[in-house]
C-alpha cells in the first residue's frame, strides 16, 4: 500500500482528522478512514495518480469487500475481514461514510468527507512575520487552531473554543505587551501565537503547587478569576515571567518558523523585563509532548509533575532563555512529530 499511498502523506490526513474540533476519533479509526478514502480516490481518478500526493474530498461512492479492507486496514498486522466489516460499521455510526451490500459480497461505500478534513493549503515561496495580537481580527482565528492543538487534551471541555476566544480578548485587555502573533504574509493570517505575562507577586505561588490548580487557556471560565493576577508596571517583587501559550500551527511548523517565533520571543521579553528589573525567571506548562519536548530543547526543566494530571510546570532562568543561541538548538529537532 505504500508503494501508491506513501506513509507520510497518510499521516498527515490522519493529523489533519485527529484533531478535528468535536470529533470523537481513535488514532486507528482515522489511520483506516484516510486509507478508505485513499482506495477510493484512486478507483475513481485511476492510477495515473499514483503514487497520492494529495487527496480530493469530491469522490463518488466505490465498491470495497470486506476482505479488499481488511488488506486496506491491516498492512502490518493481521485481521479479519469481519474485524474490518466491524470497522467499517465504527466510522458509519460516527457518520464518515454510508454503506449498502451489493451481491452480498461487496460493498458500495459512500464517505462523507467535511472540507476541514483536507490539508491547508500551502503556499511554497509564502513567507512569515512575527506582529503584535490584534484582538478584533486575529482572536477567533487564533482560537480556532489553538482548540485543534488543545485537542490533545481528552478532558477537554464543550465550551472549549468559546473559553479559548473570551480567554484571549481577555488577555489582550490585561496585557496587550505580552501578545505576539507569526503571521503568513500572503493573507496577514495568524499561524502561531505567543503569551507572556508578569504574575504578580501573589500569584508567584501557583508555580509551587500541582498545575492543575492554575487554570489553563481551554479551560478558562470568566465567571471565575483567574488564579494567576497581572503585575502591576514596575512591580519590584516581580520575579517571574508565565508563557501561558507558545504554538505554532503544524502545517507551517518548521525551523524556520520556530527561530523566527523565539527570536521574537527574545526580543518581547527583554522588553517586559525593563518594566519588571528584578524578573528572572521564566515558567510555562506544557499540554501536549511536543510543547514538552520543545522546551526541553530549549533548555527548561521540569519543576513539578502534577499527580493527578499529565500537566506539568517547567522553568529556566530568564537570562539563559535571552541569550539562547535558538539556531543552533533547534537546528536538530524533529519537526516532522508536530503534533500527532
Amino acid at each position: 500500500m505504500e508503494n501508491w499511498f506513501p506513509l507520510d502523506v497518510q499521516k498527515q490526513y490522519i493529523d489533519q482528522i485527529v484533531h478535528q474540533p468535536g470529533l470523537k476519533i481513535t488514532l486507528r479509526q482515522a489511520t483506516y478512514f484516510v486509507r478508505l478514502w485513499g482506495y477510493g480516490y484512486l478507483t475513481q481518478h485511476g492510477a495515473d495518480h499514483v503514487p497520492i500526493t494529495c487527496l480530493s474530498r469530491q469522490i463518488g461512492s466505490f465498491y470495497c469487500s470486506h476482505s479488499d479492507a481488511a488488506d486496506l486496514f491491516y498492512t502490518q498486522t493481521q485481521g479479519t475481514p469481519r474485524a474490518a466489516g466491524q470497522m467499517i460499521d465504527k466510522l458509519a455510526a460516527k457518520n464518515l461514510l454510508r454503506r449498502s451490500e451489493a451481491d452480498g459480497v461487496a460493498t458500495r461505500l459512500s464517505l462523507k468527507i467535511p472540507q476541514s478534513f483536507e490539508l491547508p493549503e500551502i503556499v511554497e515561496d509564502d513567507t512569515f512575520y512575527t506582529d503584535a495580537f490584534d484582538p478584533r481580527n486575529d482572536a477567533l482565528m487564533v482560537a480556532s487552531f489553538l482548540e485543534k492543538l488543545y485537542s490533545y487534551d481528552h478532558e477537554r471541555p464543550e465550551a472549549m473554543l468559546h473559553n479559548i476566544k473570551k480567554g484571549l480578548r481577555q488577555w489582550a485587555r490585561l496585557y496587550p505587551a505580552g501578545l505576539r502573533v507569526l503571521r503568513r504574509a500572503s493573507n496577514q493570517e495568524p499561524v502561531g501565537f505567543a503569551a507572556f505575562f508578569p504574575p504578580h507577586p501573589d500569584s508567584e505561588e501557583k508555580f509551587d503547587l500541582p498545575p492543575s490548580r492554575s487554570l489553563h487557556l481551554s479551560r478558562l471560565d470568566l465567571q471565575e478569576e483567574d488564579p494567576i493576577q497581572v503585575a502591576e508596571k514596575g512591580d519590584p517583587d516581580c520575579y517571574t515571567v508565565f508563557v501561558r501559550s507558545w504554538q505554532i500551527q503544524p502545517a507551517v511548523w518548521t525551523y524556520e518558523n520556530a527561530c523566527e517565533l523565539i527570536k521574537d520571543s527574545q526580543a518581547t521579553l527583554a522588553k517586559i523585563r525593563e518594566d519588571f528589573p528584578n524578573m528572572s525567571d521564566i515558567y510555562t506548562m506544557a499540554i501536549h509532548p511536543l510543547s514538552e519536548d520543545l522546551a526541553l530543547t530549549l533548555g527548561f526543566r521540569t519543576m513539578k509533575v502534577d499527580p493527578d494530571s499529565s500537566l506539568s510546570w517547567l522553568s529556566m532562568p530568564l537570562d539563559r532563555f535571552l541569550a539562547l543561541d535558538y539556531e543552533d538548538v533547534l537546528l536538530n529537532f524533529n519537526y516532522s512529530h508536530h503534533y500527532g
